[in-house]
């Protein structure tokens, strides 16, 4: 008996530029974060990818009748084991495919996408994918829905302003409102403190230039582990701030007094949406105007006059996202074998799971179980 013909076409790309073609229907279409955008995505595998160890795998998904499922920004890592991951390495905050109007909606037809999807990926032995969120714009992830997983240790914050301005300032809890009030107030005690957004390529440079040396510094004073200053990274952030001057896909702004960088931000954006991926700030006789929750505050004002409604405060549990009321946005992790190498890295209740999603398997692990007892 013939098999049935599968309801799924898959393509895997090596390169950004071979998958223009098969990528640009999901591009073309509003995505969950500004870290599943063209801007993003494809700055990061023409220079992330390229400088290191991953060999890129651009998977897109069609339904049988053409129309766009989903599309998988992901990458096979050579090591002790192959591993596929997401188009991360340290510095994409949310990891998600990019969805069409075929994306499965159930698990039956998600688990049916990711079969089609693992035949025609090379040899590997574990899909490792962490910080995926489980909703996208309202639709279910395709990924935990086919492959279950397992709640992240990081979780995303969110700001949604449908209100106008005046109007979410005052919904503040008081003591959170009044504090930004001061922090302005104190701040512009000093004749020459201003905030600024770079509108021009020497301004971005500046900004970026002492961005990058207040960050280094003062994460190595906190003795915290560092490697955004290394070439490639520092190439990646600049370029993408510089493009972003032309297309509004990125932002760096910053709180200056004088020649002095007080504190700097910046973030990528995506329809209405705005993502915080780099922070510094200074020390000393600023800290009590706070210029990170400062230059936070008057970012997103700024941003909100030229029509932004998401501000997105990203991973990390910190007290200053708590006192501007951000929402938790919950993540997943998988762990997928795909092959017997890859068992070993799962931990007990990953693999307890794997197994319950594949009953013949469930069936030989309780056979084993009664022979053994």
């Amino acid at each position: 008996m013939q098999a049935s013909p599968s309801p799924w076409r898959v393509t895997v790309d090596r390169t950004w530029e071979e998958a223009a073609m098969s990528w640009r229907p999901f591009l073309d279409l509003p995505q969950a974060t500004p870290f599943q955008s063209e801007a993003w995505l494809g700055r990061w595998y023409r220079e992330i990818a390229r400088s290191g160890d991953a060999t890129p795998l651009l998977v897109s998904v069609v339904a049988a009748d053409g129309t766009p499922a989903l599309a998988l920004p992901l990458v096979l890592r050579e090591g002790r084991l192959r591993t596929v991951e997401f188009a991360d390495g340290g510095i994409t905050d949310y990891n998600a495919p990019l969805l069409g109007p075929a994306a499965p909606v159930d698990a039956e037809t998600a688990r049916s996408l990711w079969a089609a999807v693992r035949a025609t990926l090379p040899a590997a032995d574990l899909l490792r994918a962490d910080k995926l969120p489980v909703e996208l714009m309202g639709r279910p992830n395709p990924l935990p829905l086919a492959l279950g997983g397992s709640p992240s240790n990081l979780f995303g914050n969110l700001i949604r302003i449908d209100t106008n301005w005046e109007g979410w300032l005052k919904g503040l809890e008081k003591h959170n409102r009044k504090e930004l009030g001061r922090f302005w107030r104190v701040f512009t005690r000093h004749e020459d403190a201003r905030f600024v957004i770079a509108a021009d390529r020497d301004a971005a440079l500046r900004l970026y230039s002492l961005l990058e040396a207040q960050q280094a510094d003062r994460m190595r004073e906190l003795g915290q582990p560092y490697f955004l200053d290394e070439p490639v990274f520092s190439d990646f952030y600049r370029n993408l701030v510089l493009a972003g001057l032309d297309d509004g896909t990125a932002f760096i702004s910053g709180l200056v007094a004088g020649e002095e960088l007080v504190a700097g931000l910046v973030g990528i954006a995506q329809g209405d949406h705005y993502a915080m991926v780099r922070i510094s700030t200074g020390t000393g006789d600023w800290a009590n105007c706070s210029p990170g929750r400062l230059v936070i505050e008057r970012t997103m004002e700024a941003l909100f006059r030229r029509g932004f409604r998401s501000f997105d405060f990203t991973i990390g549990d910190y007290a200053y996202k708590r006192g501007f009321e951000v929402a938790r946005i919950p993540l997943a992790m998988i762990e997928e074998p795909l092959s017997w190498r890859g068992w070993p890295s799962l931990g007990y209740r990953n693999a307890k799971a794997y197994v319950k999603r594949h009953p013949a398997l469930a069936r030989i692990v309780r056979s084993a179980l009664r022979r053994a007892a």
